[in-house]
């Protein structure tokens, strides 16, 4: 009697288990089918967000010239250097299932722009709305240049400081079939160039060797 009731038992939670993966099946095979288009995004500042400097000191750029003739040098101190851009949403496996277009979005290098409610962008720099850490070119160029006397070196010493920015976002979808309304929130961070530092120092060679 006891073995017949523990059979009863184990199938009736072998159906329940079956009727909860067909549900879950369904679920996920309902939510691939839906499409989405982002309708907004909005920005504004919370009490944890705003702007911090961040400090680089690049490798120092030697150059020294043998000869007896005035050689060019040229610096680019920012050639290898981006800035980068990175979206997260408090519901990021939410956002990672949506079907939708992937765009590009405005990102604030100014955070005067934003203020303490939501409001939308116009104009910038623009990146991939996703989360995935994307990069771009600084819109300003350091580049220097000397003319080297001869039998002389020439060294260059860069410090760069960066501005990293943090605000807090929300994105609006509608769902492109039902008009199906979806806000997910998030925070964005975002590192672009302020200022630089240089200093500069030739001397004959004979004067250091």
């Amino acid at each position: 009697m006891k073995l017949h009731t523990l059979l009863i038992g184990l199938c009736l939670c072998l159906a329940v288990i079956s009727c909860s993966s067909d549900e879950t099946i369904t679920m996920e095979q309902e939510n691939s089918l839906k499409a989405y288009e982002l309708m907004s995004l909005e920005w504004k500042l919370d009490t944890n967000n705003g702007q911090t400097i961040i400090e680089e000191k690049l490798p120092e750029f030697y150059f020294r010239n043998d000869s007896d003739t005035i050689m060019q040098v040229v610096i680019n101190p920012l050639e290898n250097l981006l800035g980068n851009s990175k979206f997260v949403f408090n519901d990021s496996l939410r956002f990672a299932q949506l079907n939708y277009p992937e765009i590009q979005v405005f990102i604030p290098d100014e955070l005067s722009l934003l203020s303490e409610t939501y409001g939308t962008l116009y104009g910038g720099t623009e990146v991939p709305f996703n989360q995935e850490p994307s990069v771009f070119p600084f819109s300003y160029n350091s580049t220097s240049t000397y003319a080297l006397n001869g039998k002389s070196i020439l060294t260059s010493n860069y410090t760069v400081f960066f501005k990293q920015n943090t605000a807090t976002i929300l994105a609006i979808f509608r769902e492109t079939t039902t008009g199906e309304r979806l806000e997910l929130d998030g925070t964005w961070t975002g590192v672009f160039f302020n200022n630089i530092k240089v200093e500069t120092i030739a001397n004959a060679i004979d004067v250091l060797d």
